[in-house]
């Protein structure tokens, strides 16, 4: 078994949360179980053997499981006919290889921002925030492009302006605004410079940014996480999404087109 495999069934038996997996295990009675695992796009068979543990004295496996993931980050543009969202730019991914995880059910909650991390070289700041037990929209994809999903409560965008979309081959490099919250919980313009746009670029990496607001970098040193889906506005349409920060540079980043996202 290796990072990032996704555990299907265990002796047959459909297994989706860490307690049902728990529960199996404690009855083995030390017997080899036989997995069913997802590796990439692959279904695999593994067999592992409990051991027990000597401290509770129940049988375990010696795996790190997750069943859930969360985190801040940003919605960038809803289509209130199809009540359809589109958020983040980038997949929700676990591992160093950058896995992006398959996804049964989620939600998207508000966020109330309380402060912020200052980014710096080799180390990325982020936006601290608490996820409300508000569900305002559902879930369906984690995919390389962005999470999306369905707004239940529409309510929530009712007042906010509709824009259009401009096309790859019509973004110019130079300047442009990214929309971005931070930990005054008020959606604010900042400037940036589309320093390159990649039109060959099939994945989330389109356009190569710069931030260049004075009173952004005051607060966050540049792209920090949480800002990953803030959309960017050129000409008054929608460009894209900000998706990535240069590791050696907090100030630049990368951008996915609003075309790819779409």
């Amino acid at each position: 078994i290796k990072v990032g495999d996704v555990i299907l069934s265990v002796n047959d038996e459909q297994v989706d949360t860490n307690a049902k997996l728990q529960k199996i295990t404690k009855k083995s009675n030390g017997e080899i179980l036989n997995l069913k695992i997802k590796r990439q796009e692959q279904e695999k068979e593994v067999k592992i053997e409990p051991v027990r543990d000597e401290v509770s004295g129940e049988y375990v496996l010696g795996l790190w499981v997750k069943d859930s993931s969360a985190g801040v980050g940003t919605v960038t543009f809803y289509d209130k006919k199809t009540k359809k969202f589109a958020s983040l730019g980038h997949g929700v991914t676990e591992t160093k290889e950058n896995y992006v995880l398959p996804i049964q059910s989620g939600g998207i909650t508000s966020t109330n921002i309380f402060s912020i991390e200052k980014g710096y070289a080799k180390q990325p700041g982020q936006l601290r925030g608490t996820i409300s037990n508000n569900i305002i929209g559902d879930i369906m994809l984690n995919t390389k492009k962005g999470v999306y999903g369905f707004m239940l409560d529409d309510s929530y965008y009712k007042d906010k302006e509709e824009i259009l979309v401009m096309k790859k081959t019509e973004i110019k490099e130079g300047k442009a605004k990214i929309r971005c919250t931070l930990d005054d919980n008020k959606i604010s313009e900042y400037d940036i410079e589309i320093e390159k746009v990649l039109l060959t670029s099939t994945g989330n990496k389109n356009m190569i940014i710069k931030i260049t607001d004075e009173e952004l970098l005051n607060k966050t040193n540049g792209i920090i996480q949480g800002m990953s889906g803030s959309p960017i506005i050129q000409d008054n349409k929608l460009v894209g999404a900000i998706t990535h920060v240069f590791l050696n540079d907090p100030t630049h980043g990368y951008a996915v087109f609003a075309e790819n996202m779409i």
